[in-house]
């Protein structure tokens, strides 16, 4: 009994009551015609029985034969839960079309997993796989997993090996990176010299290889021999070696930054014009009453953002892009001399960001001079700083 309600979920079964007539010979003859009957219980009036759907309307003709009274008690199983939703032609039509939706949302790639990298980045890795059709939203057709493999190969060199896999609506991208070093800009076996690339005082060594030439404390110029890569063996022999170590020097460094007062500036207007796409992956529908295409960007500038379309909260695979085009005038502004020393403030620290993030500044005198027609700061640095360039040298026998 347990066994059959666990199966009743899906499996079919119509429980029945006889009553009256030959019970016994009915089931016999039920037997005989290989219908199959199960818990068949014997009460005061008559009994009780399960058999299958497909079975009940010969087990009727034959209860009919011999008199007895059968009736249906109790209905199980999925095909007797669907039946009252069979005119409901809005619930068939839902099922049909979420299977529709679901047959057609899995010809595209939906995600793409990288695994297995560390120095390179996932944006490098999904920038060549895009160059080759592959990127999410992307028809599973649309891109060939060998191309992919060996365009990445080619185009990233810390790559050793590439791996797409195809998998339903997800595609795997595994990699491994070489071990290899990057090659030094002068082998380890070439004999070399260090040499100065700055004027300074120098203030700390740490030699590896190789022959100081000078101390600490006493300053160099620019091209200076600093540490030798020709040296004397115990035998009394001259050797070269590949000359290496540290070298910190502080040295002085003076730069000038200049803006005038009256300055000519792109700026933006209030005329807009706007473009709309709805995105579904890779494929964009502009709608018609919202687009605009400019021919010429000259006199343009461009910005886009991108939104997630979300049903009840739960986000949908599409998106909805505006684009806006503003148009820009040239203006001729003139600044202040408070405004024009913030922006020399903001040279002077983009200055130190690109080109002096590598030095220590230990110190940065400013000299301000007003000019008729702008403002110039002049900034004399006094840094600390790594110091030396490897020079091959060269050996004639």
């Amino acid at each position: 009994m347990k066994r059959r309600k666990a199966r009743a979920a899906f499996a079919a079964y119509i429980t029945i009551n006889g009553l009256g007539g030959f019970q016994e010979k009915f089931i016999s003859e039920l037997i005989t015609n290989d219908i199959q009957i199960y818990e068949i219980c014997q009460g005061k009036d008559g009994f009780t029985a399960v058999i299958k759907p497909y079975s009940y309307l010969k087990t009727a003709r034959i209860a009919r034969k011999h008199g007895i009274r059968l009736r249906v008690a109790e209905r199980q199983g999925f095909i007797f839960r669907l039946l009252p939703l069979r005119k409901r032609w809005g619930l068939v039509t839902g099922a049909l079309c979420c299977c529709a939706v679901i047959v057609l949302l899995s010809q595209f790639v939906w995600r793409i997993d990288i695994i297995g990298n560390s120095e390179v980045t996932d944006t490098q890795i999904c920038a060549v796989m895009e160059k080759n059709g592959l990127m999410p939203g992307c028809s599973r057709k649309s891109f060939d997993e060998w191309v992919c493999e060996q365009s990445a190969m080619a185009e990233i060199g810390r790559l050793s090996w590439v791996a797409v896999e195809r998998q339903g609506s997800r595609v795997s991208v595994k990699v491994a990176e070489t071990n290899e070093p990057e090659p030094a800009e002068i082998p380890i076996e070439t004999p070399c010299n260090v040499i100065s690339d700055f004027d300074g005082q120098l203030i700390y060594t740490e030699i590896y290889k190789g022959k100081l030439q000078t101390t600490v404390g006493s300053g160099i110029v620019k091209g200076q021999l600093i540490i030798s890569g020709t040296v004397n063996d115990n035998g009394g022999h001259i050797v070269y070696v590949h000359a290496d170590g540290l070298l910190k020097a502080e040295c002085e460094q003076t730069e000038e930054f200049f803006l005038p007062f009256e300055q000519t500036r792109s700026v933006k207007t209030d005329e807009k014009y706007y473009s709309t796409y709805l995105m579904f992956g890779s494929f964009a529908l502009p709608l018609p009453w919202e687009h605009y295409e400019a021919e010429n960007m000259d006199g343009f500038t461009y910005s886009e953002d991108t939104y997630n379309v979300s049903i009840l909260g739960a986000d949908t695979p599409y998106r909805y892009k505006r684009g806006v085009y503003t148009r820009l005038s040239e203006k001729t502004v003139r600044y202040t001399a408070r405004d024009i020393m913030t922006q020399l403030e903001k040279q002077k620290k983009d200055y130190e960001e690109n080109f002096l993030s590598q030095c220590r500044i230990l110190s940065d005198e400013r000299e301000i001079c007003t000019e008729e027609n702008g403002i110039r700061m002049t900034v004399k640095y006094k840094l600390e700083r790594n110091i030396g360039v490897k020079q091959p040298i060269t050996v004639l026998y």
